[in-house]
């Protein structure tokens, strides 16, 4: 009978887990939805110390978390990278926060694929529980004040002239709601399923 009564119990512990879990991987935490300011977060040095990521204070940021597993993540490295290099920094700036342990295997990808735009790492419990990361890649765009614009899930080509108009229209600080913002980006997401349905 005890016996029976723990087996219950642990049942329902379980299925409360379990319940918790799912709960936690369907929203974001409410500090990185749009309106929001960014949460104070922690990025790694090469040796794996500490240090408190500041983000710039000028300009719009396009703030890329990845991983060098993720393909997805990969395949949108040379958009992310041609949008940094046709922008001045005063308008728009990209960073990359790699979940990555190890330093010098990122060192080595950034190298290959000639990858220049600023990369910081970051440990992956912080990057899910501080920023809400739980699928590869996350974006999440920011005015200068640190107030998060949008918050997006998923690959995008960052050489779309809709997804550009967009971004010069934010660095000139002109207002653009958030539901404006995501349905560019929903758009462009589908034009590049439709074109992946048509290969």
């Amino acid at each position: 009978m005890k016996l029976l009564t723990i087996s219950r119990v642990m049942s329902v512990l379980l299925s409360l887990v379990a319940l918790v879990a799912c709960d936690a991987t369907v929203s974001p935490p409410r500090s990185t939805v749009a309106g929001q300011f960014l949460p104070a977060f922690s990025i790694l040095d090469h040796d794996n110390h500490s240090q408190v990521f500041t983000p710039p204070k000028t300009g719009v940021l396009v703030l890329n978390l990845w991983a060098i597993w993720c393909p997805p993540c990969r395949e949108e490295m040379p958009g992310l990278q041609r949008l940094a290099d046709s922008h001045d920094a005063a308008d728009l700036q990209v960073i990359g926060l790699a979940i990555e342990e190890d330093a010098y295997l990122l060192d080595e990808y950034l190298r290959k694929y000639q990858i220049s735009f600023s990369v910081k790492r970051m440990g992956r419990e912080q990057a899910e529980s501080i920023l809400g990361l739980r699928e590869y890649p996350l974006t999440l765009l920011l005015r200068p004040d640190g107030r998060i614009l949008a918050r997006l899930v998923g690959a995008f080509d960052w050489d779309d002239p809709a997804i550009r108009s967009l971004l010069q229209q934010l660095g000139q600080r002109q207002d653009v709601d958030s539901e404006a913002i995501d349905e560019v980006f929903r758009n462009n997401q589908k034009a590049q399923a439709a074109a992946r349905r048509q290969m």
